[in-house]
C-alpha cells in the first residue's frame, strides 16, 4: 500500500489504494479536513474513518467482500492515516 507523504506543511500527499472489493480509493488531508474519493463518490469530513466510509459506501461490488470486512478495512486504514497525518 502506498504511504502518505510528509505532513510538514499541515497536510499530506494524496494516498491511493484499492478497496478489498477492487475499487480505487483516494484520500487527502489538508487544513484539518479529510477528503476521500471512491468510484466517483466524494466525501469530506473532520475524521478519516467517517469520510472514507462515506466515500466507499455501505454497498460492496457484487464480487467483493462482505460489509463487515469493508468496515474493518476502513477502520484500520483510517487509524493509520490519522496517525500519519499528525
Amino acid at each position: 500500500m502506498p504511504s502518505a507523504g510528509s505532513n510538514h506543511t499541515g497536510g499530506m500527499e494524496a494516498w491511493r489504494t484499492y478497496t478489498p472489493d477492487g475499487r480505487i480509493l483516494e484520500v487527502e488531508y489538508a487544513a484539518g479536513e479529510w477528503v476521500a474519493l471512491c468510484d466517483g463518490i466524494r466525501a469530506v469530513g473532520p475524521n478519516a474513518r467517517d469520510t472514507i466510509a462515506a466515500a466507499v459506501g455501505p454497498e460492496t461490488a457484487s464480487i467483493g467482500t462482505a460489509a463487515p470486512m469493508i468496515e474493518a478495512w476502513v477502520a484500520a486504514n483510517a487509524a493509520r492515516l490519522e496517525a500519519e497525518a499528525r
